[in-house]
């Protein structure tokens, strides 16, 4: 099964491009994880509340679902994300081979 759900806020404005007819939107998402050592959540010293670790998601908006979001969102505003993770390669002009990982969605909900 591939199925991701995310709920974050958005890092920088969407932007779109159009294929032919698809036209594909990209939002980098931004989540947020307690951060965990030796076992335990890790507290500020100093205000004693909880550090937390980011983490910055690449997600694919296809379509029409993806003009919602470029017409309606901008950086800092809160998205719920359900889709699958896409993983792919290609060998650039320098002939190297390179990854990428992005999350296809599936359905988008504004928060």
């Amino acid at each position: 099964m591939n199925v991701v759900n995310l709920v974050g806020r958005i890092a920088k404005d969407p932007t779109t491009r159009s294929f032919g007819n698809t036209t594909v939107t990209e939002v980098i998402l931004v989540t947020e994880r307690p951060r965990i050592r030796d076992g335990k959540t890790e507290k500020d010293p100093q205000t004693g509340y909880t550090l937390m670790d980011s983490e910055f998601h690449k997600i694919v908006i296809f379509n029409g679902m993806g003009k919602g979001v470029r017409d309606h969102k901008e950086k800092g505003d809160k998205l719920a994300v359900t889709g699958s993770i896409h993983y792919s390669q290609w060998t650039d002009s320098d002939n190297i081979k390179r990854y990428g990982c992005e999350i296809r969605a599936d359905n988008v909900e504004f928060i």
